[in-house]
């Protein structure tokens, strides 16, 4: 009897049946195995299995083909293997369709809940016996896997949980996954069966999260299934698909701050005293920030939500209430790691307020008043206040979550009482050279209970359960992504589109086509002709870094003049380095919004453009345009979404796995050195061939920079040169793609057009006598000097 069993019948009927199963795999084995084979068998496999772990933590992405090639010359047969799988996937998987035909969206197994709950009895078993001696006997977390393997049952279950994630494989998959490896394993292997068992390991919480309502009366159901949910709906009684259903997930606030907090404590004590040095752009050094007692600890949160469609069929969107800590800095701030999700509306249409908005309200209100206590590793406790600082929408969601009126209609302005006209259908806002009344919390909060006609609410169609937590409408943050970016410069675009010859544009984008972006950038430009398929990101890019070119070549001079001073007001906004840039850029924009009926007509100011007239306002409030953008928010959901597989169940998976991923986050080590001034080099995929037909003009420049050369020495060179969060390419880094980030700029107080900085291409970097130099190919008033920096 092995150990771990205890004396009990029903242990020892587990046992016997578990001896039979073994029996039965060692009779279909196609040769037998001696002893000692077995023996050094596991010990070739554990060996794999402890390297694939330290692969795993330290994000090796070649720990799964190690893995793999050593496991395949250790299967029976490949056909055998290949067979097993099959037969599970047709078990287990869910083959999800495109049709539209509702049987389709009824008949299918759903992947993720059903088939757990119709596990062997024979696999429940071996996991309680599991569990029961991890509860019995394993406090400290420290029995081995199997007896010749080094990890523990804990850590090879931990290891596996992070493969199965990295992999992005559903709970039927991470079922084959663990079926498959027990196939490789000795006889005593302690690993659970099912995935549940493995959640139990890990310490993971597997109990439901999701409510479940009805679409149309949202009555709140017992479960997906429940046909009646209010006397006298005409569904009632009927089979309910899930296209019907709404899912709602609320989180445990307080345990999201506290766990994602406590991980990064560190940065959390240490930026918040240096914010004003590394950024001086950042929310912290806002006018709302700044007026914080500077003698208390704050956790401050920023609030997000927004929609993404997950189903092709039924329209359903998923819609998460993101949150991030503003004490954060920099990108670690929205970094899946930090960010937080307090709740999330799941169903085909916008989110009800008061039960996606009620719960997470009233939890932030507790946190108000009481504050968290945070417990650190040597068991020290700091007291932080929590409170929100802004919440940051596109604006159809910003309409919808402050229950006011959409940005199309009369009054649509959030921050002011402009009243707008109508030209046919549409609502317009001209320019006005005396600015509208603004609107104030007190507005907000008198004319959304009070019964008043529209030309009397000022576009405040109700309350909303968010003015309990925040001032409306100075906590309000407009996201520049939708505004300016796929908002009001993509409708430039197309006017000049319009305006322009065919042939100009085609001329624009050779010029486009020639510009190459570094390698941060992660894509490079496409042709401007194809501007309706471009990215938001595109737009971003083209606005920032390459428009005024584009204006100055391509635009006539007018267009261009008046363009300009909109990029002026945007890219400051965008991006300062002190607060007295501010100082005058709203005239810019005043000049902009007055002449823009004047070059592309009345129907050209829509309520769009006239929100830009009060960024200035926040930006002040809450740091820069970048700072309050909705970028790293969209690309969280963009990942998300596909966490949620098959046409059931999609929230409990979407809350399931981003819980098991923030239980599987180590405790953050960084600091602001490290994110700034860490200095280290990669020798990793070096052009020798270009560094040996560069030796002659090397050694030329060292000889100019009167660097002494020691032949006995062995120069060390690289390819890549990292400082803080910055990565420098070089001409001699083979995978530097079409990218050109090996172009730097250098200072030069000889330089011939007296600016003081020069531009260069980083050949490599070597390492002389402890010294490290960048060899570069200078350009030097546009002739090239070879020299050391």
């Amino acid at each position: 009897m092995n150990m771990y069993c205890s004396k009990s019948i029903n242990e020892r009927t587990r046992e016997c049946m578990r001896k039979r199963r073994l029996n039965r795999r060692e009779n279909e084995s196609s040769q037998p195995r001696q002893d000692d084979q077995n023996e050094q068998c596991s010990m070739d496999i554990s060996k794999i299995i402890d390297q694939a772990t330290i692969d795993i933590l330290d994000g090796s992405s070649n720990a799964l083909a190690n893995c793999v090639d050593s496991v395949s010359c250790r299967s029976e047969s490949s056909s055998e293997f290949e067979l097993n799988v099959v037969d599970d996937t047709n078990d287990d998987f869910d083959n999800e369709t495109d049709d539209d035909d509702e049987t389709d969206d009824d008949d299918e197994t759903d992947d993720d809940d059903e088939t757990d709950d119709d596990d062997d009895d024979d696999d429940d078993d071996d996991d309680d016996s599991i569990n029961e001696y991890i509860h019995l006997h394993d406090h400290n977390n420290q029995t081995k896997l199997f007896s010749s393997c080094p990890l523990s049952i804990r850590e090879a279950c931990l290891a596996i949980m992070k493969l199965a994630r990295r992999l992005n494989l559903d709970k039927s998959g991470i079922k084959i996954l663990l079926n498959d490896i027990r196939r490789l394993f000795p006889s005593d292997l302690k690993l659970p069966r099912s995935v549940q068992g493995l959640m139990k390991i890990i310490g993971f919480d597997y109990s439901k999260k999701v409510i479940y309502y009805c679409c149309e009366c949202l009555s709140r159901l017992t479960n997906p299934e429940q046909k009646t949910c209010v006397d006298g709906y005409s569904l009632n009684n009927v089979r309910r698909p899930f296209r019907n259903v709404i899912e709602v997930a609320i989180n445990n606030i307080k345990d999201e701050v506290y766990a994602t907090a406590k991980r990064h404590i560190n940065l959390i004590n240490e930026y918040s005293q240096c914010s004003n040095v590394f950024l001086p752009y950042d929310v912290l050094n806002g006018s709302i920030y700044e007026r914080l007692k500077k003698n208390q600890k704050q956790l401050t949160l920023a609030l997000h939500t927004d929609g993404a469609p997950v189903t092709k069929m039924g329209g359903k969107s998923l819609w998460p209430v993101q949150a991030t800590i503003l004490e954060f800095p920099p990108p670690i701030r929205d970094h899946v790691s930090a960010v937080m999700v307090f709740g999330a509306w799941l169903g085909g249409s916008h989110p009800n307020r008061e039960l996606l908005w009620n719960s997470i309200v009233d939890q932030i209100k507790y946190l108000y008043e009481n504050g968290i206590i945070l417990k650190l590793n040597d068991n020290t406790k700091i007291k932080f206040n929590i409170r929100v600082q802004f919440i940051t929408f596109d604006l159809p969601a910003l309409a919808h979550n402050c229950n006011i009126v959409q940005f199309n209609g009369y009054d649509a302005c959030p921050f002011c009482k402009a009243h707008g006209y109508a030209i046919g259908t549409q609502i317009f806002y001209a320019h006005s050279p005396t600015p509208s009344i603004k609107k104030t919390d007190g507005d907000y909060l008198r004319l959304s209970t009070t019964d008043l006609p529209r030309l009397g609410s000022h576009g405040i169609k109700g309350p909303t359960p968010l003015t309990n937590i925040m001032l409306f409408p100075y906590q309000i943050a407009v996201d520049y992504m939708h505004l300016v970016c796929s908002g009001h410069f993509k409708t430039l675009i197309i006017y000049w589109n319009q305006l322009l010859l065919p042939d100009v544009f085609e001329q624009a984008s050779n010029f486009l086509l020639s510009i190459t972006l570094p390698h941060s950038f992660g894509y490079q430009f496409v042709s401007i002709i194809q501007f309706a398929n471009w990215k938001t990101k595109m737009f971003r890019d083209f606005l920032l870094y390459i428009s005024p070119i584009f204006a100055i070549q391509f635009l006539p001079d007018e267009l261009t003049l008046h363009f300009l001073y909109y990029f002026i007001y945007i890219r400051v906004l965008r991006f300062y380095q002190d607060k007295n840039e501010l100082q005058g850029v709203d005239h810019f924009f005043n000049y902009y919004y007055e002449n823009l009926s004047k070059h592309y007509g009345p129907k050209s100011e829509l309520c769009t453009i006239h929100i830009h007239s009060h960024l200035l306002g926040q930006v002040r409030r809450h740091g820069s345009l970048s700072m309050t953008s909705c970028f790293p928010r969209e690309s969280y959901i963009g990942n998300a979404i596909k966490w949620c597989q098959g046409k059931k169940y999609m929230l409990e998976q979407f809350i399931t796995w981003y819980k098991i991923d923030h239980s599987l986050y180590p405790d953050s080590t960084l600091n602001m050195t490290y994110l700034t001034q860490n200095q280290r080099f990669d020798d990793k995929y070096l052009n020798k061939r270009l560094i040996a037909s560069l030796d002659e003009k090397f050694i030329k420049c060292c000889n100019k920079k009167n660097i002494q050369l020691d032949t006995r020495k062995r120069i060390k060179q690289y390819g890549r040169y990292f400082r803080g969060l910055k990565t420098f390419h070089s001409l001699s880094y083979e995978r530097g793609g079409n990218a050109i980030s090996y172009w730097v700029f250098v200072k030069d107080n000889e330089c011939s057009q007296n600016h003081g900085i020069c531009f260069g291409e980083v050949v490599y970097y070597c390492q002389l006598d402890n010294e490290y130099y960048a060899f570069l190919k200078h350009l030097n008033a546009l002739i090239k000097v070879w020299q050391m920096v």
